[in-house]
């Protein structure tokens, strides 16, 4: 096999691995289009699902995919009876007024971490690696100021991604409005 032929394999190999990390991981923030010059069905895909932005204490962004409690049918459910959560998955339970109320871990299989976060959309309180409730024994946990809406995520959440009080959350929720 000649050397050109060799070189261009190796750098075909080379896109082909690139495509599949870029894909995978996004690191570029790569979007192909058709050509038409449309993005629509990456637009779509991205819309698809209702987020939380979070700007952690380094400035650096993370996007949390959430599943809305806004009524008090699914906020009293919860993540009641999940036995699984991903890693950048969560809850986000939308009050109807500011003050807030307790949560607990009723019923609850894994541990979480809970961010409390006021109208203005700035973690206000965190309540970290929550345990599900003991036989006879249940907590109520409250945040230590007014908040408007509740982040519920994996345990070891905010350590981990350096999510802190007084760190801001943008919302990128979906309605049926």
């Amino acid at each position: 096999m000649s050397n050109s032929l060799k070189i261009l394999l190796y750098l075909f190999f080379l896109f082909v691995i690139f495509y599949f990390v870029q894909d995978r991981f996004n690191i570029f923030d790569i979007k192909f289009v058709d050509e038409k010059g449309s993005t629509e069905e990456v637009l779509e895909k991205e819309e698809e699902e209702s987020t939380v932005e979070i700007y952690n204490q380094d400035g650096k962004s993370l996007i949390v995919r959430v599943e809305i409690a806004d009524d008090n049918q699914e906020r009293l459910q919860g993540l009641s009876g999940r036995r699984t959560l991903g890693d950048y998955e969560g809850m986000l339970f939308i009050m109807d007024t500011t003050g807030g109320s307790s949560f607990w871990m009723k019923d609850m299989y894994i541990p979480l971490d809970i961010l409390f976060i006021d109208e203005n959309g700035f973690i206000i309180d965190i309540h970290e690696d929550m345990q599900p409730c003991e036989p006879g024994y249940c907590p109520n946990i409250t945040s230590s100021d007014v908040y408007k809406y509740a982040l519920e995520v994996n345990a070891g959440f905010c350590k981990e991604n350096r999510v802190g009080v007084g760190n801001t959350v943008l919302f990128n929720i979906l309605s049926d409005i």
